[in-house]
């Protein structure tokens, strides 16, 4: 296989690559993410080997520009997408924050409660000598 046939058979798996991923962010699924992004750093440095190494003609150069447009565009998208979903996860972190410091402030009990409170005070508990 040629070197510029190589070059752009990495160049396709990345596109593909970013398609994939463009899904998995749509589904949540941000682990399969993170593999996919591995390998696509794996395929990357094998595209700047091969890069190095190919003597390309100016019209090769060319599609392989055209290819990186490509690949560059589609991983722009996910950059976005991956940002309006990570504003979206501290919105919803933000409201469980504040669901929790209202449940902190009002909702727990305290160490004095049960020992009844000046409203509650009846006067069985004075003695019956004096009066009040």
């Amino acid at each position: 296989m040629a070197q510029f046939d190589q070059i752009v058979l990495f160049y396709n798996q990345l596109i593909n690559m970013a398609d994939e991923v463009h899904e998995l962010i749509n589904k949540e699924l941000y682990d399969l993410v993170m593999d996919k992004l591995s390998y696509h750093d794996r395929v990357f440095i094998q595209i700047k080997m091969a890069k190095k190494c190919a003597k390309l003609t100016e019209e090769e150069q060319k599609e392989i520009d055209k290819l990186e447009d490509i690949l560059r565009e589609k991983e722009k998208e996910n950059i976005e997408l991956m940002q309006v979903n990570m504003a979206i996860v501290k919105k919803e972190l933000n409201k469980i924050k504040i669901k929790d410091k209202v449940k902190k402030a009002y909702g727990q009990v305290s160490p004095q409660e049960g020992q009844g409170s000046i409203i509650d005070v009846d006067d069985s508990y004075r003695p019956e000598n004096s009066q009040a």
